[in-house]
């Protein structure tokens, strides 16, 4: 990863933090004002072992992006301290939260950069948002399991969905040309892995040996989670995603039932975060 291209894509990412710091907390109008504590949100930025990584780390660090994430998420009143974290995984391309932190690697962000980079990309949506979508989703997936646990959020269906449901929902309270390109930039992460270039790719035969235990992991298939977070983008702003249904990246006998997914969504948001979150600062 070149550092002049990849500090390039992350010119316009500190705008569109910062713009969606503030639509999170105007999402929340139950609780009292409070006023932002920095103690709730620790970051750290944790040197990679791996040299090729180096490059990222610089990135990441002059751009401030885990301060961003910070300041995003201080609005939540989380009962202890919630760390987020970059660092080396040893080759392990992953995210997760477990015990009040949220942790992303290294290896998963440059494999990211690189399927932002692949010559497959529609020429549509750029480098820097389809590796800035993913990004963003990848975070704030993992903060809402962090919700759901340390707020004790209640949950109906597997956690993992909900948690999709979670990052979508708040991507689409963004201004309406920065939710758009995060979401393709985000759905494109999930179309990459299904080496799917056009609608057609989307509907060809497929001969692929399984087992039926492949699909006992608790997150849904990379198809299963495109196909949702455009239900939910499209059931926002029919005019805005319009085009996930005409080009037909979004059946319309899904696209029928999107508009009552995203109210659900949203009504369950409303009822079970929003109270804890600050409504200004």
């Amino acid at each position: 990863m070149r550092r002049t291209s990849a500090t390039r894509s992350f010119m316009r990412l500190t705008a569109g933090l910062a713009a969606f710091g503030c639509a999170l907390l105007c999402v929340a109008s139950v609780a009292d004002a409070q006023p932002a504590r920095s103690e709730r949100i620790v970051i750290e930025y944790i040197a990679p072992t791996n040299a090729a990584h180096k490059p990222l780390y610089d990135v990441l660090k002059d751009n401030q992006v885990l301060e961003r994430m910070q300041e995003l998420l201080v609005g939540v009143r989380w009962p202890r301290t919630l760390r987020l974290v970059f660092k080396g995984c040893d080759g392990d391309a992953n995210a997760w939260y477990e015990d009040a932190e949220v942790t992303v690697c290294y290896d998963y962000l440059d494999d990211m950069w690189r399927k932002a980079g692949a010559s497959a990309r529609p020429a549509a949506i750029s480098r820097q948002d389809a590796f800035i979508g993913p990004l963003i989703d990848t975070f704030l997936h993992e903060a809402a399991h962090a919700l759901f646990d340390m707020l004790k959020i209640p949950l109906l269906g597997r956690e993992e969905d909900a948690a999709d449901q979670v990052a979508a929902y708040l991507i689409l309270q963004l201004p309406k040309e920065q939710k758009r390109r995060l979401i393709l930039g985000g759905a494109y992460g999930y179309a990459s892995e299904l080496q799917v270039r056009n609608p057609r790719d989307l509907n060809r035969l497929r001969l692929k040996l399984t087992r039926y235990a492949s699909h006992a992991d608790e997150h849904g298939t990379a198809a299963q989670r495109l196909y949702n977070m455009l239900c939910v983008a499209y059931g926002s702003d029919k005019e805005l995603f319009a085009e996930v249904v005409e080009k037909g990246f979004l059946p319309p006998e899904r696209a029928e039932m999107c508009e009552d997914e995203y109210r659900q969504v949203d009504f369950a948001y409303r009822t079970l975060i929003a109270p804890h979150v600050d409504s200004g600062r």
